[in-house]
């Protein structure tokens, strides 16, 4: 009985320590986050983060523009790294944890509670350096009222029968697709990411090690042009709305609640945004991106993750990584719909349309990663600019040789 009181004793005695230990802490954090759809989430962290240590201030400040490669280049460059950041798990981040500018989070809460597959996501040469912020893909959002009026009875199952969907909805006055012309990111992530997989990857499938590995010509894999195409035929079809050159995020989540038009390709992680946000039932399928007699190949991944910068200030860096996540997952996902990279729920409010579809992907035994993901730096970025250029003044035959002359140039000064 005495032993067990002494153990007991101690546990008092450290969970004391540990209490006392929240408001000692001291000092200060910046936050750098990517989060246009809701920065209400970072105030809403803050709050409750200053709460639990009062003694450590978060300097927060939110990225802006199209992308978050654009936000984190300059801060690396000139050695201005944040403590704790929205990161990717592209080959630009590889290469700063390469360079060693990215601290080993291994020994994190929110580290242990991930599932194996997103830790193994998270780890580049070793080095445990992200949390996920959701597993993740792309899909269709439909208005299944316009569905049931254009006479829609079953859901596309390859591109053939999704043109013969758009052209059904065309026909019965209804704009078939709100499409992102005036986000690139949305482009990379939607079209571009189920043309690499369906296109690209089938004919060579070791395009990735290849244009990591050597000078690449696009020329020599057909799947890089037909996946500009099949974005080119949609637009010369006429199944966009008017002025989708402009439309940015937040506009395109907007047209599709008012029923502006009856698709949108979109994130899971808008989830929370566009099922069930207009005045209809809003169904969700996975994009038929395939060609007939094909197995569909699908995008699966993980959402944009959070890492911690070598700067020297790691600890607290840590401290405040564990509270997001470890602590206040639901503070996160919550207001988002997000699907969980973790163990357990924790909390989570998962919209049933959205489980469903995710159980669905999972059924499809070939996937791959975001477009930006799959190709080095200088591709990506090129690829994706050109996907918005392809509506203003370029053909898909004039993006191939500019995307080996991007790659190469870059190779070269590897």
């Amino acid at each position: 009985m005495r032993k067990i009181l002494v153990v007991v004793l101690a546990l008092v005695v450290a969970c004391s320590l540990f209490a006392a230990d929240t408001t000692s802490l001291k000092g200060e954090v910046n936050l750098f986050a990517w989060l246009p759809d809701n920065p209400d989430i970072v105030v809403n962290w803050v709050k409750a983060f200053q709460a639990k240590y009062p003694g450590i201030k978060i300097n927060s400040q939110m990225m802006t523009g199209n992308t978050l490669i654009e936000n984190m280049q300059p801060r690396f460059a000139s050695g201005n790294i944040p403590d704790v950041f929205s990161f990717e798990l592209d080959s630009f981040s590889h290469s700063q944890v390469t360079a060693g500018k990215i601290a080993d989070i291994g020994d994190t809460r929110a580290w242990g509670e991930m599932v194996p597959a997103m830790q193994a996501s998270w780890t580049y040469n070793g080095v445990k350096y992200g949390i996920s912020g959701g597993v993740c893909t792309t899909l269709i959002f439909y208005n299944m009222d316009y569905f049931k009026k254009a006479g829609i009875t079953a859901l596309p199952k390859n591109w053939d029968e999704f043109l013969t969907v758009c052209e059904k909805l065309k026909q019965a006055g209804i704009v078939p697709l709100v499409w992102y012309g005036g986000f690139p990111n949305m482009l990379s992530n939607g079209p571009l990411s189920w043309g690499f997989a369906n296109y690209v990857l089938p004919n060579e499938p070791d395009v990735i090690k290849n244009m990591a590995n050597t000078k690449y010509d696009f020329s020599k894999n057909p799947g890089w042009v037909e996946t500009y195409q099949k974005m080119d035929i949609l637009n010369k079809k006429g199944y966009f709305m008017k002025g989708f050159i402009s439309t940015d995020y937040g506009q395109g989540q907007e047209f599709f609640n008012k029923g502006d038009a009856a698709m949108l390709f979109a994130g899971t992680w808008q989830g929370s945004y566009l099922i069930d946000k207009g005045n209809f039932q809003t169904g969700l399928f996975l994009p038929p991106w395939n060609n007939a007699g094909k197995d569909l190949v699908t995008v699966n991944a993980s959402e944009t993750g959070w890492s911690v910068g070598k700067a020297g200030n790691e600890k607290l860096g840590k401290v405040l990584l564990d509270f997001m996540f470890a602590d206040n997952w639901a503070t996160y996902q919550n207001p988002r719909g997000c699907v969980t990279p973790f163990k357990t729920a924790k909390g989570d409010k998962l919209n049933p349309k959205l489980a469903a579809a995710m159980v669905e992907l999972n059924k499809y035994p070939k996937f791959t990663d975001l477009f930006g993901r799959n190709l080095p730096s200088a591709a990506s970025t090129e690829g994706l600019r050109l996907a918005q250029s392809l509506y203003i003044d370029k053909t898909p035959q004039d993006i191939i040789p500019l995307l080996t002359k991007a790659h190469n140039d870059w190779f070269t000064t590897k």
